[in-house]
């Protein structure tokens, strides 16, 4: 178990992050519209419209599922459990990136939570595209 963990120790770090963030998100619905988060003045329309489902539950829904199904994936050592969890968080992970992007970037709200969502974006297609190919880990 060990070693298969260590094997695919990517597949299952994204995984945890969004299982736990699919559950930090489940205790902390519509958390974006809080104050503390997002200080007036309000998200514009558009932002609100693009990246308002983030703190939605059906959105912590899918995230906390892909990470099962990966987490699955890494624990059964199974390729379409790993490959399906990939598929199902990609496009979420995606998602938040270009979102925080649209808050952080365009928006008078500072915010560096675009560049990490970037980056796991970026190694989250690195670690599909290598999949079960591990030169000697």
């Amino acid at each position: 178990m060990l070693k298969r963990i260590g094997k695919y120790y990517s597949h299952l770090c994204f995984g945890l992050a969004s299982l736990m963030a699919g559950t930090y998100v489940f205790f902390h619905l519509n958390y974006l519209d809080s104050p503390e988060v997002t200080p007036p003045p309000p998200p514009g329309f558009a932002e609100h419209v693009l990246f308002g489902v983030a703190d939605d539950w059906w959105f912590a829904g899918l995230l906390v599922v892909g990470g099962i199904v990966l987490l699955s994936g890494v624990l059964l050592d199974s390729i379409t459990l790993r490959n399906a969890g990939m598929i199902i968080i990609a496009p979420l992970f995606g998602y938040l990136a270009f979102g925080f992007m649209i808050r952080g970037v365009f928006d008078i709200r500072f915010n560096l939570t675009w560049v990490f969502a970037s980056l796991a974006v970026a190694l989250l297609i690195g670690t599909a595209m290598r999949g079960g190919k591990h030169n000697g880990c």
